[in-house]
């Protein structure tokens, strides 16, 4: 009776070695390094073009219609003509820090004319129209962003290294933004 019993044992050893050795082989794989943005190897054509920011299910569906990429081909199907290809359509492309940059210069283009749009980004609002009594958390959060990231002074005069050691509180010459209305009544306070 013992021994089968080892025998079970060393069995379901050996058999959750094999499949941790099948996950393995499975899931740790080489991804293709594809214009700085690596695609897994197992994942469908029209999947892995979508990790690319600026491009959807549409489009990308779209370029493996143009280059002939059935349905169900995976990254690791493609020859490396096929590669190459697509690599030279997406560099036709605005996408990734290309169209973040253009996003950035549009959204700040709103805010330095001073039109709505620019107001409600700037406040951290919904720019589209929808209710801020309840509902509004994803656009705080995200359009939030902005004042987190973007500088309102300039000059702050500092006449030597001595004084940053000090705790001495440099009042700064100019405010940076001062066309944007919604801080105006804000900073007045303070210069």
């Amino acid at each position: 009776m013992g021994i089968s019993n080892q025998k079970l044992i060393d069995d379901n050893i050996l058999r959750n070695k094999m499949i941790l050795i099948q996950t393995f082989n499975n899931y740790f794989i080489m991804p293709v390094l594809l214009l700085g943005v690596s695609l897994p190897d197992k994942k469908l054509v029209r999947i892995a073009l979508t990790y690319f920011y600026g491009i959807g299910h549409n489009t990308a569906q779209k370029l493996c219609s143009k280059f002939s990429i059935h349905n169900t081909c995976r990254i690791s199907d493609l020859s490396e003509s096929q590669l190459n290809a697509i690599s030279l359509e997406l560099n036709n492309m605005t996408i990734e820090s290309d169209l973040r940059r253009q996003v950035k210069n549009n959204i700040l283009h709103h805010r330095v004319i001073g039109n709505y749009k620019g107001k409600r980004h700037a406040m951290g609002y919904p720019v589209r129209g929808q209710r801020t009594r309840t509902n509004a958390k994803t656009a705080k959060k995200l359009n939030g962003k902005w004042l987190r990231n973007f500088t309102t002074l300039t000059n702050p005069t500092i006449t030597s290294s001595t004084s940053l050691s000090s705790n001495v509180f440099i009042k700064p010459s100019i405010p940076l933004m001062t066309h944007f209305k919604p801080f105006e009544r804000f900073f007045s306070r303070f210069f």
